[in-house]
């Protein structure tokens, strides 16, 4: 199992929620949305206060989905300012990105929803629980990958 799986796990059982919303609340990480233009949303940390921004164009599917991958960075990449590497230097941020990725994946398909929703399938598509889970594909597969 992952270092990412385990902290998604450990998360989930000490405060007994998989709810992204919930999960921000009881961390005291503050949610705004604001208009981003082609972001999606970012994660802040400013003097030890966090905050996820999300776009306020995300279609209703797409929210969890930011938020889980914001709250990612925020648990995996606290004291990293991603925005400010991946705008300002040189610094190649996929591993950071991909991290958050498959926090988000773990944390919105966790183990007994995937297995309940496969119960008595022989064969499921990646398209079939992208759909089920309400996620893009990509996540679908970093649950399988990781």
């Amino acid at each position: 199992m992952s270092k990412i799986k385990q902290k998604v796990n450990s998360l989930i059982s000490r405060y007994e929620t998989s709810n992204i919303y919930e999960l921000c609340d009881y961390l005291n990480i503050n949610i705004k949305k604001d208009p981003l233009g082609s972001t999606k949303g970012y994660f802040l940390n400013i003097s030890g206060e966090y905050f996820i921004t999300l776009n306020t164009d995300l279609e209703e599917w797409e929210e969890p989905v930011v938020l889980a991958h914001e709250l990612g960075h925020a648990l995996l990449h606290k004291n990293t300012n991603i925005c400010f590497l991946k705008n300002y230097t040189y610094s190649n941020t996929n591993k950071l990105e991909n991290e958050a990725n498959e926090f988000a994946a773990h944390l919105l398909i966790t183990d007994d929803a995937l297995n309940s929703f496969s119960e008595g399938y022989d064969y499921i598509t990646i398209e079939q629980m992208s759909k089920h889970f309400r996620v893009p594909v990509e996540l679908v597969m970093y649950k399988y990958i990781k």
